[in-house]
């Protein structure tokens, strides 16, 4: 079997980029995963959502997708999956699904289900053996410090707000939106039906769905993990803040549905606080982390069908 790796949070950072397909080209990675915030964050300093989607737009255009068509040309059997994460403006999303629907080998996952390709070629050379793998994605968090309200939700209907905001204050409305309007439904209405959220976002493959077959990308990792463990922060007034900060609701979805392989990112730090991998149940779950900011690829390889089998590297862009 071909191996897969995975990494998370890259925020533009081209140098990483660049390195993630000079390792997928080295080491002849059939599939690719990437767990959301894929353009620069910085722009998020301001509250002119103009500005950012502008910001990122160019980034997407002028950097990451020429720089993808020239790997692709070298490398036709890799495939990129991918999902936005919630420093991600949610108004480009049409711009990667047209980068999506123009390669063959450029995959948006967000809200949808797809085949997984080498799952598919598998199958054309060994007809008789049933090896169907899936991608599925999920790029929602719960609400957290940031304003950027693109990708986030409310896990369930308490309508938990950050301990820093305003209790009865709307998120949505003291957040920023890129889009026109925010969210109707909660990360717990959506996962409790994950096939029926799939089919309401009008993923054609929705019928297909079978998480034992799948592989899962949510940015969020599951809550109170090693995934999901950021540095101690102290109190807020009275209130000790948590040192866990993941989703509560991909955590009991991941107990209920025990999906093949649950891969996240949004929580950089999770690997020097508490690990890269964890298992729930059943199911291998795993966090790259990151360390955009400093030129260090968090890279995770490791056999799609063993996710058991599973390794981590740490990869400065000066050294590679």
């Amino acid at each position: 079997m071909m191996q897969s790796i995975a990494v998370t949070d890259l925020h533009g950072n081209l140098r990483l980029y660049e390195l993630t397909l000079r390792i997928a080209e080295t080491w002849r990675i059939a599939s690719v995963f990437i767990t959301g915030d894929l353009a620069p964050s910085s722009v998020y300093r301001t509250t002119n959502a103009g500005d950012a989607v502008a910001v990122q737009r160019q980034f997407f255009e002028r950097e990451l997708f020429p720089l993808l068509e020239s790997f692709f040309l070298r490398r036709r059997h890799c495939h990129i999956y991918t999902i936005m994460g919630n420093d991600d403006r949610r108004a480009n999303e049409d711009l990667l699904r047209d980068f999506d629907r123009s390669s063959a080998n450029f995959h948006l996952v967000n809200n949808t289900l797809v085949e997984l390709e080498e799952a598919r070629k598998m199958r054309s050379f060994f007809p008789g053996d049933d090896l169907p793998l899936y991608v599925a994605g999920y790029p929602y968090v719960p609400p957290g410090g940031a304003l950027v309200m693109d990708w986030v939700k409310y896990e369930n209907r308490v309508r938990l707000c950050p301990p820093d905001m305003d209790p009865c204050s709307d998120i949505y409305e003291v957040g920023v939106l890129s889009v026109s309007s925010p969210p109707t439904t909660t990360m717990a209405d959506d996962l409790s039906d994950f096939p029926a959220f799939l089919r309401t976002c009008g993923a054609p493959a929705a019928w297909d769905y079978d998480p034992s077959r799948t592989v899962h990308l949510f940015h969020a990792p599951p809550y109170n993990t090693p995934l999901d463990w950021v540095a101690p922060r102290g109190r807020y007034e009275f209130l000790r803040l948590p040192d866990h900060v993941g989703s509560m609701e991909i955590r009991r979805f991941v107990e209920r549905m025990q999906p093949h392989l649950v891969l996240c990112g949004h929580c950089h730090e999770s690997v020097v606080f508490g690990d890269y991998k964890t298992d729930i149940g059943q199911s291998r779950c795993a966090n790259p982390g990151s360390q955009a900011q400093t030129d260090v690829l968090s890279v995770i390889q490791f056999n799609v069908y063993r996710p058991d089998d599973m390794r981590q590297y740490f990869i400065h862009a000066d050294q590679a």
